[in-house]
């Protein structure tokens, strides 16, 4: 069940999977699991997928309320999503966090790395053949499951998948200034942190959910048609 060619094609997704042979690697993997249980094959929660958005793509999702997407990666843990790349993308891009879960229409579990890494048979292949599995101390011997992750197909992304909008604040002395009303000194920032610190305020770099996000979300579809429609 677990051959050599399906551990290969596993491997290789971890090791490059985001690069431009994604769709190559995901089809072998589909080719070679072809006999795996259902639980290896299914989507048992939701899952979380990170993009960083250029301005383009970032208009395009807000006028067609749509990104098209194909193979790619996801995962189960949260965490693993919002610290992916280093976490928010840099300023110029757009961070964006997609959540799904079995009611997405048009996708499919290409396979559950999540679940497969925790099955002692599949376990005792790679060790098995780990030496005759190329660059395997960069995929599935460093990886692991590490990322909680989940290889899925889907037609398209939606805005009402959106869970997270990345963002970044001022910097620490811009906000200091805009409380303290002038240019505060080292005592007056010294203070100011413990303030943040006692707030649990992040400065930087921050994902917003929840109702901040829905609001975003809603001015994110404005802002593009209306750029797109020239109005």
């Amino acid at each position: 069940m677990y051959t050599l060619e399906l551990l290969q094609a596993i491997n290789d997704w971890q090791a490059t999977g985001i690069g431009i042979n994604k769709t190559q690697i995901a089809e072998r993997i589909i080719e070679h699991s072809t006999e795996l249980p259902l639980e290896f094959k299914k989507l048992n929660a939701k899952c979380y997928r990170q993009i960083a958005l250029s301005g383009m793509n970032s208009l395009l999702l807000g006028a067609n309320m749509q990104l098209p997407e194909t193979y790619s990666s996801w995962t189960y843990d949260k965490l693993v999503s919002q610290n992916f790349n280093g976490g928010v993308p840099p300023i110029g891009y757009l961070g964006v966090i997609f959540v799904v879960d079995n009611r997405v229409p048009e996708f499919e579990v290409v396979i559950n790395l999540f679940e497969l890494f925790k099955d002692a048979d599949f376990l005792a292949a790679c060790e098995k053949h780990k030496n005759e599995i190329s660059s395997y101390k960069t995929g599935i011997g460093y990886f692991m499951n590490k990322e909680a992750e989940v290889i899925l197909k889907i037609e398209r992304l939606t805005t009402d998948q959106v869970w997270a909008y990345g963002g970044y604040s001022s910097s620490r002395e811009e906000l200091a200034k805009m409380y303290f009303k002038h240019t505060p000194n080292q005592n007056e920032l010294k203070y100011f942190d413990k303030l943040v610190k006692q707030g649990s305020i992040i400065i930087g770099g921050n994902w917003v959910t929840g109702k901040e996000k829905d609001r975003i979300v809603k001015l994110h579809i404005t802002n593009a048609q209306r750029l797109t429609r020239g109005r």
